[in-house]
């Protein structure tokens, strides 16, 4: 992950010391509502662990990112292995509530599609959102998703829309452009 970042983020990886952040932003059900709800504070610490794990085993994670100016935790941006397909890419923002309406989204999920495709040599990137997630929806379109199909996830069968963004759809519309 050395290197990621962006105008206004930093980005770092989960350490086990983290669990106060991880606490912070799991654990709020505003946050969680459209994927799954809020966890309670030994299931956020099991996320965490988790993404210490992935990162070990897999180069990657949803990276704790903070904002340049003030280093204030702002959430999580990453990739991991689909969980119903290991072989895919998902990748996946999570914000504080502080940091809604701010484009702070857009700005991290533009920093890990570059650094999937740049530094990780991925051909395709895929992503959801819980249904009626329509700030979700709008994000992934204006960075050049594209719906795929709609499906039951996880454990508490959320109703989920995915979309994908291939290589060459993130070249030909980066081509020219300042993505930062």
């Amino acid at each position: 992950m050395k290197g990621l970042s962006s105008a206004r983020l930093t980005f770092r990886s989960w350490t086990e010391e983290d669990t106060a952040l991880a606490e912070a932003l799991w654990c709020d059900p505003d946050v969680t509502r459209f994927f799954g709800g809020a966890m309670s504070p030994e299931q956020a610490r099991e996320r965490l662990l988790a993404e210490c794990e992935r990162e070990s085993s897999c180069g990657m994670q949803y990276w704790p990112m903070f904002l340049r100016e003030t280093g204030e935790f702002v959430g999580c941006a990453g990739l991991r292995p689909w969980s119903m397909d290991a072989k895919i890419i998902e990748v996946g923002v999570n914000l504080m509530r502080s940091a809604w309406g701010l484009r702070l989204g857009e700005e991290a999920l533009r920093a890990v599609l570059e650094y999937g495709f740049d530094t990780l040599g991925l051909a395709k990137i895929v992503a959801g959102h819980g249904m009626g997630h329509d700030n979700s929806r709008k994000l992934l379109e204006r960075v050049g998703f594209v719906y795929t199909h709609d499906i039951v996830w996880g454990p508490k069968a959320i109703d989920v829309s995915m979309y994908s963004i291939s290589t060459e759809t993130w070249y030909s519309q980066i081509d020219g452009k300042d993505i930062a």
